[in-house]
């Protein structure tokens, strides 16, 4: 694990908790960043989707407090989400999962949901809607690239809310995410046959829409012992035989789990120009 960076407050950067996204008979909401008044709208925006495995973990932790006062500083409107989790029963004595809940794709149609209620909301927040970005880290990396690859797939495009609104992003932010879903992490999309489950591991998986990739910036620690800085450097291969539009950088000697600010050097710089260059 990495070191804490300090969250970075800046108290020109509003932020607005908790709305309502998804519907009054959902408990899960959305916190927005809004960048200080100097920054002339329409903004460019950053869909934030917090990691945990698909199961835990929440929109208020310190790395997703991190990227969204760090971006919002820098002029983009940031909306980080909490999105509908796996359900675990757990054996008390040993503590292992004996069964799950798998939230799969509905875990997805959130996030596209939240995609769509920023352009429907665009002119509250004063946003450009042509200018939107997805990020995320680990589960939360994972789903951003399955918002930016998968825009054009119908099956993967449902959700019941806002349907009018695009799916479309303009590129996406990967930090150590599963671009395919493999054993270990097979058991988060479980269905109800083995059939079942080898459908949701290939519909799950951002390779499958690997030629639908929007530019991306994929971030990975080389010390990595949660997701192998493997599974990154093997997206970026495959990126790379398509001539895709890629951005790789690999942090030597980062774990799981870091922010814009791992101990092992500030990431700021290098995200922002990533987002200027496709965003601005």
């Amino acid at each position: 694990m990495n070191k804490e960076a300090p969250v970075l407050f800046d108290e020109s950067v509003r932020l607005e908790a908790d709305l309502e996204y998804l519907g009054s008979d959902r408990a899960e909401k959305l916190d927005v960043y809004l960048p200080p008044e100097s920054f002339e709208g329409p903004r460019p925006a950053v869909l934030l989707i917090h990691g945990g495995g698909w199961r835990m973990l929440d929109k208020g932790m310190a790395r997703e407090k991190n990227i969204g006062y760090t971006l919002a500083s820098h002029g983009y409107a940031v909306f980080s989400i909490n999105y509908l989790l796996n359900e675990e029963t757990c054996d008390p004595t040993t503590g292992e999962i004996v069964d799950e809940k798998v939230a799969w794709p509905q875990n997805l149609y959130d996030c596209k949901t939240a995609l769509r209620w920023i352009r429907l909301n665009a002119s509250r927040f004063n946003v450009d809607t042509a200018r939107i970005a997805t990020m995320g880290g680990s589960a939360g990396g994972h789903l951003s690239m399955m918002v930016g690859c998968t825009a054009d797939s119908e099956s993967l495009n449902q959700g019941g809310l806002y349907l009018e609104q695009s799916n479309e992003v303009k590129c996406v932010i990967n930090l150590y995410g599963l671009h395919e879903i493999r054993d270990p992490w097979t058991k988060a999309f479980a269905g109800s046959t083995p059939e079942e489950t080898a459908a949701n591991v290939q519909a799950a998986s951002p390779v499958s829409y690997l030629d639908s990739f929007p530019p991306i910036l994929i971030l990975h620690g080389s010390a990595d012992e949660t997701v192998s800085v493997e599974y990154s450097r093997d997206l970026a291969a495959k990126l790379e035989e398509r001539d895709l539009p890629y951005w790789y950088f690999e942090i030597g000697g980062a774990g799981h789990s870091f922010h814009l600010q791992p101990e092992q050097m500030d990431l700021r710089p290098l995200v922002l120009q990533f987002l200027r260059e496709n965003l601005d």
